[in-house]
């Protein structure tokens, strides 16, 4: 099972996203995909400082997130999580605070990270996947088998890329 970072769930809104990133989620069903609550929250971040130049925009982006949520299970920072996020920055203190939250998250629920950061991540212990060095084997996915997060309706190169 999956967690995708906040590059992942942006790439899917660009008008013409990596094929190796389509593809690689087309190949992963939707029930072993999750976002971290974090992620959600740099997402977010992003509407807000699009809101302060484009408040259409900002609302188009809103309504993308409020797909993005019914179509993934999001995972919260709990507890637990906090916890394990605390020893990541304590061994790791150069880590991005989110990025230590997210693989936080990542090993409370023994899930592996898909990400193009592979390098943010590396030395946390998680386990890594970077669907942009995948080699494209479809040249096109249908829209049947994309979810709405990935539906071109929802495409967008404005989504700042918080990594």
């Amino acid at each position: 099972m999956y967690l995708l970072d906040t590059n992942i769930v942006s790439e899917l809104r660009r008008p013409k996203p990596h094929k190796g990133v389509l593809n690689w989620i087309a190949d992963i069903p939707a029930d072993e995909l999750f976002m971290s609550a974090v992620t959600v929250g740099e997402i977010q971040a992003g509407i807000e400082i699009t809101r302060e130049q484009d408040a259409d925009k900002a609302e188009e982006l809103e309504a993308w997130l409020g797909k993005v949520l019914t179509s993934y299970n999001v995972l919260p920072m709990d507890a637990a999580a906090f916890r394990e996020w605390a020893r990541l920055k304590h061994r790791q203190s150069d880590t991005l605070i989110e990025d230590a939250m997210i693989a936080a998250t990542a090993l409370m629920h023994k899930l592996t990270i898909v990400t193009r950061n592979v390098n943010d991540f590396a030395q946390l212990g998680v386990k890594i996947v970077n669907p942009f060095e995948r080699q494209p084997e479809r040249a096109e996915s249908s829209s049947e088998d994309m979810s709405a997060l990935e539906q071109g309706d929802v495409y967008d190169t404005d989504l700042i890329d918080y990594h």
